[in-house]
């Protein structure tokens, strides 16, 4: 039997063939999926796990308890998804990879990631995003980070200026559009211009799902962040 997930890619990309794309629309969905997915896990990774390693635990800021911590983690989870869907859809309807506004481009990413039957606000919380101008979706975003997480308020602050654009390029290149992707990419650079230092990877968009041992792109580990600071 087929998995949740997976009916949900499957209704996902039969949504979207009407709508346009220049790639098959499973190879789409899988790819949008991969890299929403490995974002998020990078973000959460860099604000948590990599601050405690690289500044070291501040139990003023710890949480008392184990389940404390997953709480958090969970809650922060669901913040970062929805942030993603809002830049996600937006990216998709700015750029003309899809044919529609973005309320119904959120709502196909919404039942793509997280299913049919979630309650109203999220879509609304989702679209809150959208109706504040970049640097303020990026300041409402960082503040909830940071009073869910409070570790994260160590992190790099420039890490708030790349995941937005790190989000940007991992659509663009799941709808088959590296120049794009490379343009996003650019504006990262001028905000990181380390990131082109890395032996390895060179600084370039990656196939989502994809991420560099090295440097840590598409989300850069923080010895890489703390050079912008």
């Amino acid at each position: 039997m087929l998995t949740h997930q997976q009916q949900r890619r499957e209704q996902a990309a039969l949504q979207l063939r009407p709508h346009g794309s220049a790639k098959s629309a499973p190879a789409v969905v899988e790819s949008l999926v991969a890299g929403l997915t490995t974002l998020r896990k990078l973000l959460l990774t860099r604000v948590h796990k990599d601050v405690e390693d690289f500044f070291g635990l501040d139990s003023a800021l710890a949480p008392i308890t184990g389940s404390e911590v997953k709480r958090e983690i969970h809650v922060l989870a669901w913040e970062v998804e929805l942030f993603s869907l809002a830049l996600a859809a937006d990216e998709a309807t700015a750029s003309g990879f899809l044919r529609e506004d973005r309320d119904w481009s959120l709502r196909w990413l919404i039942e793509l990631r997280l299913g049919t039957e979630l309650p109203s606000a999220a879509f609304d919380r989702a679209r809150g995003y959208l109706t504040l101008p970049h640097d303020k979706q990026r300041l409402r975003f960082a503040s909830i980070v940071e009073r869910t997480l409070p570790e994260a308020t160590k992190a790099p602050l420039v890490i708030y200026r790349l995941y937005p654009r790190a989000v940007r390029v991992a659509t663009a290149v799941a709808f088959g559009d590296p120049l794009r992707a490379g343009e996003i990419r650019n504006e990262q650079i001028s905000i990181l211009p380390a990131i082109t230092d890395c032996h390895h990877c060179h600084g370039r968009p990656l196939d989502n799902g994809e991420v560099c041992q090295d440097c840590g792109n598409p989300l850069w580990k923080i010895n890489w962040l703390c050079v912008a600071d």
